[in-house]
């Protein structure tokens, strides 16, 4: 206990921020949150609280979140009024570079969403350089990080939806018409191609047939509902662990399984 007399009073106040004034930054660092882990988020600070307040500054009609977006959602889920949050006096750049740190720590961070904050700080006027001194990263990766952000926008979506890699990415940008781009990036979340399948099949659409596509290996599925079911259950079981009431009916006739669920709507 000797060492309590050693600890210093801090003199960044935290304040009970009215969560109604408070908004998301028009492009987070992180897109999205996980829903199953926005759920769980959202049970932990229903048994322990907000153990950690978020991170504001003072914007237009209120306040821009800096950092902690999933932990005001989750407290936005739970129907708070107000929440705990510093108030941090930062210009757009410094908030940019606050959150791309904090995500980048918590290794939670899509490498579109780095591509995206790289972006926004180049605009401020940050060359790559200064980025990489501050964030760690060579000004090489930042540079390719940044020509991802050339992929139509309905490719990057796909890239998130299909949690299509870092690498599948890059291998997209060597073809430079829109549609072929598309047709292969629809290819590879259908398929699962491998990175190595995908830079082959680039290659060859962007006129070079040296490249050799690898042979696919073939991965036998088994196709047993129970499997699935279990997964679904699963689910469920965290929803009500979360606080959310339901109702589960499983009936089995004609070769068919059904499996009904209600949610009951939140007040």
């Amino acid at each position: 206990m000797s060492g309590l007399r050693e600890i210093q009073p801090s003199y960044r106040a935290v304040y009970y921020v009215p969560i109604s004034l408070i908004h998301s930054r028009p492009v987070p660092p992180r897109g999205g949150a996980d829903g199953q882990k926005l759920l769980e988020l959202a049970a932990s600070i229903r048994q322990h609280g907000l153990l950690q307040p978020i991170t504001v500054r003072a914007a237009q009609n209120g306040y821009e979140i800096v950092l902690g977006e999933r932990r005001f959602r989750a407290c936005v889920m739970l129907g708070f009024s107000y929440i705990d949050a510093f108030v941090l006096n930062a210009a757009e750049e410094e908030a940019t570079l606050y959150a791309l740190l904090e995500n980048k720590d918590q290794e939670a961070l899509h490498f579109l969403d780095e591509a995206a904050a790289y972006a926004a700080m180049s605009a401020n006027g940050i060359s790559a350089e200064t980025i990489s001194r501050q964030v760690g990263t060579s000004a090489e990766e930042i540079g390719k990080k940044l020509r991802l952000l050339s992929l139509t926008p309905e490719v990057r979506q796909l890239i998130r939806e299909s949690a299509l890699t870092d690498r599948h990415a890059r291998a997209l940008l060597s073809v430079r018409d829109a549609e072929k781009q598309m047709s292969l990036a629809r290819q590879t979340a259908k398929l699962r191609l491998t990175p190595q399948e995908t830079e082959a099949l680039a290659a060859k659409a962007a006129g070079d047939a040296s490249r050799p596509v690898p042979k696919r290996k073939v991965i036998s599925v088994v196709w047993e509902p129970r499997l699935y079911l279990n997964a679904i259950y699963g689910i469920i079981r965290r929803m009500r662990e979360a606080g959310l009431e339901t109702q589960t009916n499983t009936a089995e006739d004609d070769g068919w399984i059904t499996l009904n669920v209600k949610i009951r709507k939140q007040k």
